[in-house]
């Protein structure tokens, strides 16, 4: 794959073993409390402000890794027997 010597496998096995990301804006809402409503309203101005900035940053982030793997060429998976292909 990519012509460095790394298969479909080792890509998978690292894919796997990323850490989640730790976001403070889902930290924030995992701390609100259900019967105070969906969103945290102690929060300062500054904190809802960065972690607004951090998750709009993530998601450009992803955005531009899925155009990435879109992009790739396609793998020929010479090992794999599709037998419904096989006419």
């Amino acid at each position: 794959m990519f012509s460095t010597g790394m298969t479909t496998k080792n890509l998978c096995d690292c894919l796997a073993h990323l850490e989640p990301v730790d976001l403070l804006g889902m930290r924030l809402l995992k701390q609100a409390c259900p019967s105070s409503g969906l969103y945290p309203s102690d929060i300062s101005h500054e904190t809802l402000t960065q972690a607004v900035t951090e998750i709009v940053a993530y998601t450009e982030r992803s955005v531009q890794t899925a155009r990435h793997l879109r992009d790739l060429a396609p793998i020929p998976l010479t090992t794999i027997q599709i037998l419904e292909f096989g006419l």
